[in-house]
């Protein structure tokens, strides 16, 4: 899901791994066959319209089904298959890594194909934040360690990016996180963190530039995100901004920095009926300014129907309108 004028969407089921979408926000308990194993999923399905294309569409937008492995007090893995309809139109291993914490220890390793900790990408949204269009990176073999203890979670990582220096074909790429959240008097929520990459251009909004030349690059152009959420009761606010580090100097990106930003306010009402409002924008990445609503209803503990709104205007001064439904259910 990460073109930038993909249509809004009617999600049908929805199970929640790992996705910042709206069905994350209340994840259920895993449940477990046998000693150490337990598993959990998600299924979206979507219906849309979208003005600029003057076309509507139904799919089965996400699905997901992940499993959890306790081996030992300090020895776990974790997997993840992702059907994306919009996206990949096939069953992947989206995640698969193996995962060593002791006990209590703050300190834990991982290995294996995961989401990168790039980005923070939170919003009560159907539709993805900008931020996530240009930032998110999946599908590589990555070695991360990294430091827990409440409030703070920190960690380094190194993968093999696609997008490569011209000649090279090696480890490139290194991912870098630090952020804390929690609660003070039990009514006040925070979070707030950065992140930083060192190859930008590998991401999945940007790869697509090099490909002319052979996914090769003269030079690496690092990335940044800064974000932050306050939560007051029965407020939340969102603020997240996300940039190249400096201009690129190849490819289909050449003398632009890109750049983007999403501001969001949530607010569940006494029913259970959830608000979510945003304004968002970017720079040099096709997006001028972007804002709309969603509404959702929970059908059960673990199910919503929610509808959006979500109207873009783009650098080419073209405008788009688009309307998402959307049915989701965790297990």
């Amino acid at each position: 899901m990460n073109t930038i004028t993909r249509s809004i969407s009617l999600a049908c089921l929805g199970v929640f791994l790992s996705a910042p979408s709206f069905a994350a926000e209340n994840e259920p308990d895993k449940k477990g066959f046998v000693k150490g194993l337990s598993f959990s999923g998600l299924v979206e399905v979507e219906a849309a319209y979208n003005s600029e294309e003057e076309a509507t569409d139904l799919s089965l937008a996400t699905f997901e089904l992940g499993l959890e492995a306790q081996l030992t007090d300090w020895l776990s893995a974790h997997a993840l298959l992702l059907y994306e309809e919009d996206g990949d139109d096939e069953l992947i291993v989206d995640e698969a890594y193996i995962r060593m914490k002791k006990g209590d220890s703050p300190i834990f390793a991982e290995a294996g194909r995961m989401t990168q900790a790039f980005g923070n990408f939170a919003t009560g949204m159907i539709s993805d934040p900008l931020t996530l269009e240009l930032g998110e990176t999946k599908h590589h073999a990555t070695f991360r360690v990294g430091y827990e203890a409440d409030p703070v979670t920190a960690s380094i990582a190194v993968l093999k990016g696609d997008v490569q220096k011209t000649g090279k074909d090696d480890i490139n790429t290194i991912v870098a996180s630090i952020g804390a959240a929690g609660e003070v008097n039990g009514s006040f929520r925070y979070g707030l963190g950065a992140s930083y990459i060192s190859n930008i251009g590998d991401t999945d909004g940007l790869q697509e530039s090099w490909e002319s030349l052979g996914d090769e690059t003269a030079d690496f152009v690092a990335g940044y995100s800064v974000y932050g959420i306050a939560g007051f009761g029965d407020f939340e606010f969102r603020a997240e901004y996300l940039s190249a580090a400096e201009k690129f100097s190849d490819g289909l990106m050449d003398g632009l920095r890109p750049k983007t930003y999403n501001f969001e306010v949530g607010y569940d009402f006494p029913l259970p009926l959830h608000l979510a409002l945003r304004y968002a924008g970017a720079e040099d990445f096709g997006v001028e300014k972007q804002y709309g609503a969603t509404l959702a209803y929970d059908l059960a503990e673990y199910a919503t129907v929610a509808l959006e709104y979500l109207h873009q205007k783009n650098d080419d001064l073209t405008k788009n309108d688009m309307v998402t439904l959307q049915l989701a259910m965790g297990f």
